[in-house]
């Protein structure tokens, strides 16, 4: 039979799995694009494309702060088992906001590698590297976002077993 703790680690080592899988999706993006638009052209893209990718990206970081680590409080009045499946359920809910956010600049460098006349496949790849800086930073089930999220759920003084189950501090 398996405890708490048991189940914690392996739902934390599946999470890892999952966001490994999320992020790895820009590569195969980004091997895909090469085809479509990195043979022919190598060239960089226009310096206003980069700067203005750069300044989505820091966008973005900024609204993930804002908007991404929400997460309602847990009750004082759940079970132990209700306390573990709500921590999940909100991690996860919490995680895939970040990630949408942090990949929404890897999907706007494709509509734009289509659009410059020049450097199109390097506009995906600078908007790529960005995206996954913020998902390093945001949805990787690190130490600040664990933190993050269980400072969100124990808000009411409920231990959420979060940073345990990562095994973070």
């Amino acid at each position: 039979m398996s405890t708490p703790t048991d189940r914690g680690a392996d739902w934390a080592a599946s999470t890892r799995v999952l966001a490994a899988t999320l992020m790895s999706a820009l590569v195969l993006i980004g091997t895909s694009l090469w085809f479509v638009l990195g043979q022919d052209d190598m060239s960089s893209p226009p310096v206003l494309v980069l700067a203005g990718l750069l300044a989505l990206g820091v966008a973005v970081h900024l609204m993930v702060e804002a908007v991404g680590y929400r997460a309602e409080p847990l009750s004082a009045s759940l079970s132990d088992a209700e306390v573990e499946n709500q921590t999940r359920t909100r991690w996860q809910a919490t995680m895939i906001l970040r990630f949408a956010l942090a990949e929404s600049v890897a999907i706007v460098s494709i509509a734009v590698a289509f659009v410059v006349s020049e450097g199109g496949f390097l506009t995906y790849v600078v908007g790529a590297a960005i995206s996954l800086a913020l998902m390093v930073l945001h949805v990787w089930p690190g130490a600040r976002p664990v933190g993050k999220v269980a400072d969100a759920l124990e808000r009411d003084g409920r231990r959420s077993g979060l940073r345990e189950a990562f095994g973070v501090g």
